[in-house]
């Protein structure tokens, strides 16, 4: 099956599930308009440009068939290197006219149901949220894919930085390696020495590489978010530095283990929690998040009002265990028996971890 056949066959199946859902809420179509889910729906269909909010394109289906609803600004574009092939039609408004008046004819004497707050509509985004969660089979190969280019841009510019480096530069020679293959930066983090111990999202500003460096980046292609962090010294770390990496990297292979379907974040935060119980960093769980849901949106969160919500069979997820200046931060994938590394190491020294039966191989520090 070619690339375009198998990215169609997945479209279809979401067609089929928005009919689903219409046939549960009684509406007759959906309007989509949120980024993350016109994402999902076409397979990845990138929007690059200045764009207000009311130009951005949106999705129309009925159940059976579906449309792009688009500015004739971008119409020629979006089917010629996005939609091409995929069984989409087309709604276009003129850049002049805009996209009001053209959601308001759609809508007119019919039951529609939108991913945005309107008057009157009911609402599709929490139900759409859960079928976002599990990537479909292309879906899936585009974020390994992503997945490589992460680990490779991490990697190289983590081996080719120099001491007396500022932020700024590393963050801007990682971006430009992010680029080059294709993909968007989401954002990036630069840590020099130990600023990441006071900060645990610490941007990048103009503070100067020392002794070592973690970089993290979080890349978008295709609607899909991949985020990684790598960690280089210059000679060997000092025994603190390297006693908290060691905790934060077993924390990563703990956490790892827990990624099975209906585990929870909170369950595998407390097996990490026993894991540092009464030594030096016990406490360090409580001073940021473990970890999100990702893929269709860079960062969701796990846990909403007290709630943990059970992980699901091909969920990608983002761990980010952190103790001290030490982070390890990779993306998985859920799988039955634990973890499927998306941002595995290349050429990149690493620790492996065996965890009930299965061995699990966190990237370790690079040492110049």
């Amino acid at each position: 099956m070619s690339d375009t056949a198998a990215r169609r066959a997945d479209i279809d199946a979401k067609t089929e599930v928005l009919a689903g859902i219409l046939k549960e809420v009684g509406c007759e179509a959906a309007i989509l308009l949120v980024p993350a889910h016109i994402a999902w729906f076409t397979g990845g269909m990138s929007l690059r440009g200045l764009y207000a909010e009311a130009e951005r394109p949106g999705i129309w289906t009925n159940g059976r068939t579906r449309w792009l609803v688009c500015g004739n600004a971008d119409t020629q574009r979006l089917f010629d290197e996005e939609l091409d092939g995929l069984g989409f039609m087309l709604k276009e408004w003129p850049w002049a006219g805009g996209r009001a008046q053209l959601l308001g004819d759609l809508v007119a004497n019919k039951k529609v149901a939108s991913d945005r707050p309107f008057p009157g509509m009911p609402q599709l985004a929490e139900r759409l949220r859960q079928e976002l969660r599990s990537l479909y089979p292309t879906d899936r190969e585009r974020l390994f894919d992503l997945g490589r280019v992460v680990a490779h841009a991490l990697e190289a510019t983590a081996r080719g930085l120099n001491r007396g480096d500022s932020e700024q530069e590393i963050a801007g020679q990682l971006a430009h390696r992010v680029y080059h293959h294709g993909a968007d930066v989401h954002t990036i983090s630069v840590a020099a020495d130990d600023r990441g111990a006071k900060f645990r999202r610490t941007g990048f500003t103009e503070a100067r590489v020392d002794t070592r460096c973690t970089l993290q980046v979080t890349a978008v292609r295709g609607g899909l978010h991949v985020t990684a962090s790598r960690t280089v010294c210059f000679g060997p770390p000092d025994d603190g530095f390297r006693a908290a990496f060691e905790a934060a990297a077993k924390l990563a292979a703990v956490f790892r283990s827990a990624t099975k379907p209906a585990a929870t974040v909170t369950a595998a935060v407390e097996s990490g929690y026993q894991l540092l119980k009464n030594g030096p960093f016990e406490h360090e769980w409580r001073l940021s998040t473990a970890g999100y849901a990702t893929g269709w949106v860079a960062a969701d969160e796990l846990r909403r009002s007290g709630t943990d919500e059970p992980l699901v069979d091909g969920q990608p997820i983002v761990w980010q265990p952190r103790v001290r200046a030490a982070a390890v931060v990779d993306t998985v994938v859920v799988g039955p028996t634990g973890a499927v590394a998306v941002t595995v190491p290349e050429g990149w020294p690493f620790k492996r971890f065996t965890i009930g039966g299965r061995s699990y191989e966190v990237p370790d520090l690079l040492v110049r």
